[in-house]
């Protein structure tokens, strides 16, 4: 479940307390006194906190609670923006974002994000759950060197990329296997921006609206009072708890929905839906694509081992990492996500079926490299030599690249540039070896050493 909460009651009340204060100025002014009609300027701005992963086939689960998220000036003020106790399936987030919180800080600039998360639960395909130790009794610090702004009267969305896949280190010590876990958390921050992925909202039917027509306040179960308004289009896609295409006219209060879309910020919080679920039934598969697309179905074998069909219907939606897409990207050996709805057997003997209300294309898998940087380090053409297991390479590292440098003994990821890199450090890289034999790196980790 989602919690994100849009102070909008708080919102109204200050508008209706300046309304009464200027009421009352007007009121009691002589015909010689001036009138002051200045508005009042805000002084605080809203950050949007959503939480997204990047996918894993070593764990059919990934489960940690936030429990606190921190905005840290340079002078070391704090401003709290989350304090409670949040669950997230990590796993279910590979191709989507899901908001923690919109919450109102001070305005001003800030150099540091402050995670607490505890009870980190890996759950593997088989076997029994793995505990990790989290180092710094659960806090992950990021920091940007160069500091972010929150605005007045602003929104400011924070896109935080829990890298599973990475953050977990597993190896061989005699026939057991440990299980390290270190921060590898990405950040992106936008002003008044939205975060690439889609938004997976799940909740409940608050209120529907009149006006605009198609709209509604669905609120966390967990916590009702955190809601958010959701507006629907024509290009909507609407599904009933079978799975199949319905109108907005079927939606009831109280209605379990599950609704994937983008937010817009100004001039306030909304969600806009590109496909709601009613009913929760609503679930999530993923796998790979083993026959072509025919007569609206293809088969699927899912990461936990089933054959099952998938069910195209008329509403379909179909995206990848980079925006909406069409059923004619869906090949053999596509790696999927769907979402939607597993319909009761009619027979025992029937196939596994799920209707689809999105199929999610995902990309191909980054390769993996790791060793010691080694000369020549060439800031110009920002490349380094690399010593590993199978001998030196060289490394190019892309414009837009992600440097990470991670402290996992006090849990601190701080946001590099290519200067940062030196002889000597231990890196694992992620992106794809180019025709002449140089790795081209879109990601650099790099650990370094414990600060004191």
């Amino acid at each position: 479940m989602n919690t994100f909460d849009l102070f909008k009651a708080h919102r109204l009340a200050v508008a209706f307390v300046v309304s009464l204060i200027l009421a009352a100025c007007g009121g009691g002014s002589s015909g010689t006194d001036p009138v002051d009609n200045t508005v009042p300027q805000p002084t605080t701005g809203t950050v949007g906190l959503f939480f997204t992963d990047a996918p894993t086939d070593y764990f059919k689960e990934i489960n940690l609670n936030v429990t606190q998220a921190i905005l840290i000036g340079g002078d070391d003020s704090q401003q709290v923006l989350f304090d409670g106790y949040e669950p997230i399936d990590l796993l279910n987030l590979t191709n989507y974002n899901e908001p923690i919180i919109f919450g109102e800080v001070d305005a001003g600039t800030y150099t540091k994000l402050r995670l607490v998360i505890d009870g980190l639960e890996l759950v593997p395909h088989e076997g029994d759950p793995i505990y990790p130790k989290l180092p710094a009794n659960g806090k992950i610090d990021l920091l940007d060197q160069n500091g972010f702004d929150v605005l007045p009267g602003r929104t400011l969305m924070i896109a935080i990329d829990m890298d599973a896949n990475k953050s977990i280190k597993i190896t061989q010590t005699g026939n057991a296997m440990k299980y390290n876990f270190r921060p590898v958390v990405k950040v992106q921050i936008m002003d008044a921006g939205l975060p690439d992925k889609l938004a997976r909202v799940e909740g409940s039917v608050a209120e529907i609206y009149d006006d605009p027509a198609g709209s509604f306040l669905l609120c966390d179960i967990d916590t009702p009072e955190s809601c958010v308004t959701v507006a629907t289009s024509g290009d909507t896609s609407i599904f009933d708890d079978a799975g199949l295409g319905t109108e907005f006219s079927t939606l009831e209060v109280n209605d379990m929905v599950v609704v994937i879309g983008r937010y817009t910020t100004e001039p306030d919080i909304v969600l806009n839906a590109v496909v709601l679920e009613i009913g929760g039934t609503a679930t999530q598969i993923q796998g790979n694509v083993v026959t072509a697309p025919a007569d609206s179905q293809f088969l699927v074998i899912t990461v936990d081992g089933r054959d099952l069909t998938v069910e195209l219907q008329p509403e379909t939606k179909y995206f990848d990492a980079n925006g909406e897409i069409t059923a004619d990207a869906i090949v053999l050996g596509s790696d999927v996500e769907v979402e939607g709805v597993e319909p009761p057997k009619a027979d025992a003997a029937d196939p596994d079926l799920i209707r689809a209300a999105l199929v999610f294309v995902e990309a191909e898998d980054d390769e993996q490299l790791s060793g010691t940087i080694i000369e020549p380090i060439d800031a110009d053409e920002r490349s380094f030599g690399l010593s590993t297991e199978s001998g030196d390479t060289c490394v190019r590292v892309n414009v837009d690249a992600d440097i990470l440098l991670v402290d996992a003994e006090n849990a601190t990821v701080t946001i590099g540039e290519f200067a940062d890199l030196a002889v000597d450090q231990s890196v694992d890289l992620f992106g794809m070896t180019a025709e002449d034999s140089c790795f081209d790196a879109n990601e650099v980790i790099v650990e370094v050493p414990a600060a004191p």
